[in-house]
């Protein structure tokens, strides 16, 4: 029966049957059986559609093929139009209206169908359009799945395309011979590996003669075998062919099958073909390789070898020989890398072999011991060849020379050594920032300190070791600026508020930020060097504050010393301003600060006299203070001003008896001598070659500070002598002019010492080791020694340890 989805569709059926007479009536009941029997039959999905009053009827096929059920399948044309894939709709709706507004009488369509579970049926559509007055009323399909049709046809040609995918990956040829009629049908692949024959159709005899003529009688009687159905061989031969039009010479591999009928009688011959050209010339082009390896290998400097295994027998070049030994050897077997390697290293090659047992590739650096007994870095690579079975049948390799590049390694690291040491023991804080990421590496103690940290922020990013309060945005500005451009950057007592125990503090520092390179001129690290100026920054503003306080006294007596005031204020701007300049500062001294000075002092013995009684404690304190640095600043002219002639007097050069110097010097040290009870003892000494007056300088300088570091309680003895300097002495001193010969003048002495770390230190201005409590000076008396040797392109130096005592070691020129 039919499944009206439509009530009055069915009344209107049933009406159809009732108005026809009884014969009509038979006729349309047989057709509606027919009908029935002919969907039963099909499976196809049946439908109607009534164009007029826009419904759609369904057969039960929708529930068997498409699993709809009754319920869910909608009554107007939604329930077919709806579920049509998105990408067919509109161009199967636009064909189907088409259709029926061309008055076509068919329609068919090929699209996807959406079943009940989701999925899409590839599907066969057809339509038969009806129509009442020239006007279409209804339209009568059937529609039939075609999914499983589809699928192994996309199946089929997968299995193909994967089938001529892999011979064309293969590069095979396949080829197919009627051993009746003896054509064969060769792929485009096949006629390519025969020169391309312009023959259509090719056979037997045609294709044997482009056989070359030496391989023809074999190829014919492997083809006789595989067809004999007695014997039956696999085909699988090499020969060569000549192009049927290119003329190309080629080697084909050729393997195939014959196949005959239940009565021996073979019917089809087919197999594949492979071209072999390259394979076959492999030993001449592998040959032609070697010696061009071997001399790109000899050419770069490195030796080769090639051990047979079964015999152990070598083969090598001369340079490897060399290389291990240290000269050529006529004939020497495989295990003589066992006799010259280090003791030391053997089981470093043990260990590499055990490793090329499982990879294939030896691989070691080991020191090798030459017939001279002298030692050599080798670094030796190999390869293992293995036969068709994976047996291992030689081993073939080089050797290169690696002396200098570890040597170099050797020399980098004990570089890295020396300047971590450096970095530690350095008086002054200091740390590498590595990197764009600014890692912090080698901070030394002093830096720790600062930052308030431990060890944990050693390998960190500056920006996460310490806290933001420690790093502004203008100091990581700088840092990424000097990695740019390589230039460094320095300042002087910066402010920073660290916490120290807990305590926000403020600190002040000298800093500089220099860029490291490596080998390639690359910047790599920032080398942080950080000195805290706390204390004389703080000086210098107590000082300043010092001189507010004076200079509001001075007001208070601007009547009387107003004149007197001013000069003395330009005075101490000019010795504030002149501390970055020593030698601008000397000259200032020598011509225009020594009148005011005196005025100073004249002045400030007049308060203390006539105004003392005037003044309360503090009054009296702070002239006091003017007084005592007032004395101490005429000292320190008196040797900055003696320090600047060293470069703008006449520096002329002439003979000069040491003898005299010092003689003289000991006149002129008659009274300190005697104070501190020193013994002087004078050794001969030679004629140098310099300016009497600077060497004067040099020799009090030397013997006031030996006379004066003196131990308590304890007698002085100093020894001043003189000792021809050698030319390999000379070689390891630096700045020494290689056209003069020198000697070696020393002044010691059993005082108090110094510890060496302050070796560079003590030869700067202004440099003291101890305070003024405990030795006068203005520190300068050394810095002064240092320019007078430098003026005779000499060398000073020191040797000393904490009360053992110390000796000055100054090299002069002596004349030609």
């Amino acid at each position: 029966m039919f499944q009206i989805v439509n009530r009055t569709r069915s009344w209107i059926l049933i009406e159809m049957i009732e108005t026809l007479d009884n014969s009509n009536k038979d006729n349309l009941l047989v057709a509606i059986e027919r009908f029935e029997l002919v969907v039963k039959a099909t499976h196809d999905v049946i439908w109607d559609w009534d164009l007029e009053k826009n419904t759609v009827w369904w057969n039960d096929g929708m529930k068997e093929v498409f699993g709809y059920t009754s319920q869910e399948v909608e009554p107007g044309p939604e329930s077919w139009f709806n579920r049509i894939h998105p990408d067919d709709r509109t161009e199967v709706v636009h064909n189907m209206h088409a259709a029926i507004d061309r008055g076509d009488s068919n329609w068919g369509d090929y699209y996807r169908f959406q079943r009940a579970d989701g999925s899409f049926a590839y599907v066969h559509d057809r339509g038969y359009t009806i129509r009442a007055d020239g006007k279409a009323v209804r339209m009568v399909g059937c529609m039939r799945d075609l999914s499983e049709i589809v699928q192994s046809d996309e199946a089929r040609q997968e299995s193909e395309d994967n089938l001529q995918f892999a011979l064309s990956a293969a590069q095979l040829g396949v080829w197919n011979m009627n051993p009746e009629t003896g054509v064969v049908y060769f792929d485009e692949r096949c006629r390519g590996l025969y020169g391309n024959p312009s023959e259509e159709i090719l056979n037997y005899e045609t294709l044997i003669q482009h056989i070359h003529f030496e391989d023809r009688e074999k190829v014919v009687n492997a083809i006789s075998s595989a067809l004999n159905p007695e014997t039956r061989t696999a085909y699988d031969i090499r020969y060569r062919t000549v192009g049927a039009s290119d003329h190309v010479l080629r080697w084909l591999h050729c393997t195939g099958k014959a196949y005959f009928t239940p009565e021996g009688v073979p019917y089809r011959f087919s197999g594949v073909s492979r071209n072999v050209t390259d394979e076959i010339s492999s030993k001449e082009r592998v040959a032609w390789a070697d010696q061009q390896a071997a001399m790109t290998v000899e050419g770069s400097g490195a030796g080769s070898f090639l051990v047979a295994l079964d015999t152990n027998e070598i083969i090598y070049s001369p340079t490897m020989s060399r290389i291990i030994t240290g000269r050529e050897n006529g004939d020497m077997k495989r295990d003589f890398f066992v006799m010259h390697i280090h003791p030391e290293d053997f089981d470093k090659r043990t260990a590499a072999y055990e490793i090329a047992s499982k990879t294939g590739e030896l691989r070691y650096e080991a020191r090798f011991v030459w017939h001279d007994d002298s030692v050599h870095w080798v670094k030796v690579i190999g390869q293992y060849l293995y036969d068709s079975t994976g047996k291992a049948i030689s081993l073939s390799g080089i050797v290169m020379d690696i002396t200098d590049r570890i040597e170099s390694e050797n020399m980098i690291k004990a570089s890295e050594e020396h300047l971590r040491t450096l970095i530690e023991q350095a008086p002054v804080a200091t740390c590498m920032f590595v990197g764009k990421d600014m890692v912090i590496e080698l901070p030394n103690e002093a830096m720790l300190k600062i930052w308030g940290k431990g060890d944990s922020v050693i390998g960190k990013p500056l920006r996460e070791a310490l806290p933001p309060e420690m790093l502004d945005q203008q100091l990581l500005n700088i840092l990424d600026h000097i990695f740019e451009t390589g230039k460094p950057y320095s300042a002087s007592g910066r402010q920073a508020d660290l916490i120290v125990n807990g305590t926000l503090e403020t600190f002040y520092f000298d800093f500089t930020y220099k860029p490291l390179r490596n080998s390639k001129g690359e910047i790599y690290a920032i080398l942080d060097m950080a000195v805290d100026v706390t204390e004389q920054v703080k000086s210098r503003q107590a000082l300043e504050r010092s001189e507010e306080r004076y200079r509001l006294l001075v007001d208070e007596l601007e009547q009387r010393v107003q004149k007197r005031t001013e000069e003395l204020h330009q005075a101490n701007q000019e010795l504030v301003n002149s501390n970055s300049n020593l030698q601008q500062f000397a000259y200032a001294a020598s011509h225009d600060m020594q009148e005011p000075l005196r005025k100073i002092q004249s002045f400030s013995s007049r308060l203390q006299t006539v105004y003392s009684e005037s003044f309360d404690e503090n009054g009296v304190f702070m002239l006091n203070r003017i007084q005592d640095a007032s004395k101490r600043m005429s000292s320190m002219i008196d040797d900055l001003l003696a320090y600047s002639r060293l470069t703008t007097h006449d520096s002329a050069f002439e003979a000069v008896d040491l003898n005299k110097i010092v003689s003289a010097v000991i006149a002129d040290l008659e009274v300190s001598i005697e104070e501190q009870k020193s013994e002087i003892r004078v050794a001969q000494l030679p004629v140098v070659w310099g300016n009497p007056s600077q060497l004067t300088q040099l020799v009090q300088n030397l013997l006031s500070n030996a006379i004066k570091y003196k131990k308590q309680d304890i007698p002085s003895e100093i020894e001043i002598r003189a000792d021809d300097l050698t030319e390999t002495e000379k070689a390891d001193l630096p700045r020494l002019s290689p056209g003069h010969r020198y000697i070696k003048f020393e002044v010691s002495d059993n005082g108090i010492g110094f510890d060496e770390k302050y070796l560079g230190r003590i030869f700067q201005m202004f440099q003291r080791l101890h305070g003024r409590g405990e030795f006068s000076g203005s520190g300068i008396g050394l810095a002064l020694c240092k320019k007078v040797v430098q003026n005779h392109h000499g060398h000073i130096t020191a040797q000393s340890e904490p009360d053992r005592g110390a000796t000055f070691m100054v090299y002069l020129p002596i004349p030609n």
